[in-house]
């Protein structure tokens, strides 16, 4: 079935076997060596991990890095005490934090692998007691989240996977899997995976079958999806069904599409003094990261693409950072995407270049 209702980076639809973007997203494999453990969310996984750490009565400060999704800073700052912020630089990848430099012995670091970008090697720190928890949510099969040293580490995966729900818990020194769930009935993450599920089976007739009846359903279903996320406040164990979903995609690694798409990409697109395109040799990131140093230019150049069926995701709207460059926008170069389809997407944004010189 070919896609006759173009959108790039907009939420996900089911796919099926037969279809050309299953095929391509399964074209290459790798694994995370330790045993993974499921979760409904990555909220709810950092939540499970913290729990587990703090259960014992442990007393110390938990580091976020200043720059960090707000929707888990919420979760993190409603469930415990003694928060605290350490600086960091989303936009440089090329050294670790200097945790010595504010860390004191029992505290939790967490760190961010920013749009999978990011290296750094720290290790367990056996003499201070201070816990390392590595968020690679933006950065699945990354390399280094494959080689990572932590004490704990998280990833969302339905930021990367045609799926409602689903994160992943490991440590990647044990052999065992880790195992903290709260037993309870979480009402909402259940609600939240009913409406997101039916989102992806609506998309896909909107994306598929030219179903535009559907489309105002689907979104509906989507932003109440997201809504009764943000509303759940608890880590309990997804149910089998989610389970074997995740675990048939955890091992496909969608990295190699877009290396593909992103090479094309930065071959074609113009360069302008509003935003540059964050890159690594080596790496790949999450998505096509534009960061802009204006709010204004920032926003019209947002706009301008939601106006051509492109949709940008601001990274992340209630967070801020000192510095020339402030703003950033990713938009999805992932399997759906073939290059008839990455022409267009800088055939409109060298349009734009173009208009604000």
């Amino acid at each position: 079935m070919q896609k006759l209702n173009r959108e790039i980076g907009s939420s996900f639809y089911s796919l099926a076997n037969g279809d050309k973007e299953l095929t391509v997203l399964k074209q290459q494999s790798n694994i995370i060596k330790a045993p993974l453990a499921y979760f409904y969310s990555g909220r709810n996984a950092i939540h499970a991990i913290l729990n587990e750490i703090f259960i014992a009565g442990r007393r110390c400060t938990i580091w976020l890095p200043s720059y960090y999704c707000d929707t888990v800073v919420n979760l993190i700052e409603n469930h415990f005490n003694n928060v605290a912020y350490y600086p960091v630089n989303p936009f440089e990848f090329d050294h670790s934090v200097n945790i010595e430099a504010f860390a004191k012995p029992n505290d939790v670091i967490i760190i961010n692998n920013f749009w999978g970008l990011s290296s750094f090697n720290h290790k367990s720190d056996t003499k201070h007691n201070i816990i390392i928890v590595e968020d690679h949510s933006h950065g699945w099969l990354s390399e280094q989240c494959l080689n990572s040293n932590a004490d704990y580490c998280f990833s969302s995966l339905r930021k990367t996977y045609p799926i409602p729900l689903g994160a992943v818990v490991w440590k990647p020194k044990s052999k065992k899997p880790f195992n903290h769930y709260n037993i309870a009935n979480d009402e909402a993450v259940l609600s939240a995976h009913t409406n997101l599920n039916t989102s992806l089976t609506l998309k896909r007739q909107y994306i598929k079958n030219n179903g535009e009846k559907v489309k105002n359903t689907f979104l509906k279903h989507l932003y109440k999806g997201e809504q009764d996320l943000n509303n759940s406040q608890d880590y309990t164990k997804p149910d089998l069904n989610l389970e074997q979903l995740l675990k048939s995609f955890v091992h496909i690694d969608p990295n190699a599409i877009k290396n593909e798409n992103l090479a094309f990409i930065t071959k074609k697109i113009n360069p302008s003094k509003h935003f540059k395109v964050l890159n690594k040799k080596g790496h790949t990131p999450f998505g096509l990261l534009l960061v802009f140093k204006n709010i204004n230019t920032f926003n019209a150049f947002k706009i301008c693409m939601i106006n051509q069926n492109i949709y940008p995701a601001h990274l992340w709207p209630n967070t801020t950072i000192n510095g020339t460059w402030k703003y950033l926008l990713n938009i999805h170069i992932d399997f759906r995407y073939d290059i008839e389809d990455m022409s267009y997407l800088v055939e409109k944004i060298n349009l734009w270049t173009k208009n604000n010189v």
